[in-house]
């Protein structure tokens, strides 16, 4: 909430908030209403974030508060949760939800799968078992008054390489 990164210690402490200007994706409440939203740590020791209306994806040093925009060749929009497979690779849940791929350290990168997911479902947040992806969609539309969560294994579909 405030497209902000609240940094917390082990023990749930406040430290600091990381605030960026481009964090702001348009102007007006309601379209930065859902902003930040996944958040992963890179063990290079950077955070990667996703935004959700606008669709950016942030490198961000956490000592230093600095932001970059991740030059992604693909859409993120509607990218909620992030998982990262390996350095280079990162899972991002979402409706759909996205393989994204980078060869330089999260300078750019491009969507490289896709995946959809059970109907009437949104893919909230993934993780990795056994190097298989499983997505949490959440949000019963249509399915009656009961929310319920379904996991998927995620099955990404390639994309065509863009030139």
């Amino acid at each position: 909430m405030g497209n902000k990164i609240w940094k917390v210690s082990a023990d749930g402490e406040p430290l600091g908030v990381i605030k960026n200007a481009t964090f702001v994706q348009r102007k007006g409440p309601l379209n930065n209403f859902v902003g930040l939203n996944g958040i992963v740590y890179h063990p290079n020791g950077y955070l990667l974030v996703v935004h959700t209306s606008g669709g950016d994806l942030f490198k961000v040093d956490p000592e230093t508060g600095s932001v970059r925009v991740v030059e992604v060749r693909g859409s993120l929009k509607q990218g909620d949760g992030l998982e990262l497979l390996s350095p280079t690779r990162l899972a991002v849940a979402g409706m759909p939800s996205r393989l994204v791929e980078s060869s330089d350290d999260w300078e750019t990168a491009s969507v490289t799968g896709r995946y959809v997911g059970p109907i009437h479902r949104i893919g909230s947040s993934a993780t990795v078992k056994d190097g298989d992806v499983y997505v949490n969609h959440i949000f019963g539309f249509g399915l009656g008054k009961k929310k319920t969560h379904v996991i998927a294994r995620a099955v990404f579909s390639p994309l065509a390489a863009a030139s």
